[in-house]
């Protein structure tokens, strides 16, 4: 795998057009302009694209995935605040935890700015988003990251899995669109306890989470099974208002502060 992803990249470089296109509306990302370039990206399009920013080399889907859309067309733009803190923080024993990785954009910034040392845990079960994070992972090889292929839950188990092919970031044990899943798959699930206890990454220096909707299904069982000392110093989390236990503010109650309110995500630091 490694050998053929090496040799591999670089197949579906951006032509002249496409390049200005995308440089384009990384420059003006809120601009009718740059809604243009996608455009003029997107149409027609029939292949990934493999671009190389933030130091490590990416191949994209941003046809079906609006997370590899986000990183393709306004990268200046994608979870910008929350990239700075963890920049901010970095050092070479970093150890970071992504649950619900998707193709590794948050797995790769940080083991790609923090070096060698550093180790990551980029947690992500979708079988076809998966294998474009087994790829991006492939080659990046001076990147220390480890793939788990398992959804997080509240307990080890099997559950069923639902999946937007318009939108396969969105997946998760049910759909937030409230949409029939276009397609179904079976998952092995562990707890976050367990997983992080089995790849010594228990008080890790950060965590990013975003499971679609299904943080309250485990931080609550993860917070009131480990100590203090073993949480993780920062915590991204992405908010969600459907959630049946406020995540947030169970996470204040058990030591957090919050730092940051961005778009999406509460950043949460251990006090």
């Amino acid at each position: 795998m490694n050998m053929m992803a090496k040799l591999d990249w670089g197949r579906y470089v951006p032509n002249r057009i496409q390049r200005f296109a995308i440089g384009q509306s990384n420059k003006h990302p809120k601009s009718l302009f740059g809604s243009l370039c996608r455009k003029i990206v997107l149409s027609g399009l029939s292949s990934p694209l493999d671009v190389k920013f933030w130091g490590s080399k990416f191949r994209l889907y941003p046809k079906d995935n609006l997370c590899e859309k986000r990183a393709l067309f306004s990268r200046i733009n994608f979870d910008a605040q929350e990239r700075q803190i963890l920049l901010e923080m970095l050092h070479k024993d970093f150890r970071f935890i992504d649950v619900g990785a998707n193709v590794g954009l948050y797995s790769l910034f940080v083991a790609g700015n923090a070096g060698r040392q550093a180790r990551v845990l980029a947690i992500e079960p979708q079988p076809v988003i998966k294998q474009r994070l087994k790829f991006n992972l492939a080659v990046n090889p001076d990147c220390n990251i480890t793939h788990v292929d398992c959804a997080v839950a509240d307990k080890k188990g099997v559950a069923q899995m639902s999946i937007s092919t318009s939108n396969r970031g969105a997946s998760g044990f049910s759909l937030r669109s409230g949409d029939q899943p276009d397609e179904t798959f079976e998952v092995q699930t562990r707890s976050l306890t367990e997983i992080l206890s089995s790849h010594d990454m228990t008080g890790a220096d950060a965590m990013k989470i975003d499971i679609e909707g299904a943080e309250d299904q485990v931080l609550p069982v993860f917070f009131e099974t480990t100590s203090k000392d073993d949480l993780p110093k920062l915590l991204i989390l992405e908010r969600n208002q459907d959630w049946s236990v406020d995540c947030v503010e169970l996470a204040k109650f058990c030591g957090y502060k919050q730092i940051l309110q961005a778009h999406m995500n509460v950043v949460l630091e251990l006090g």
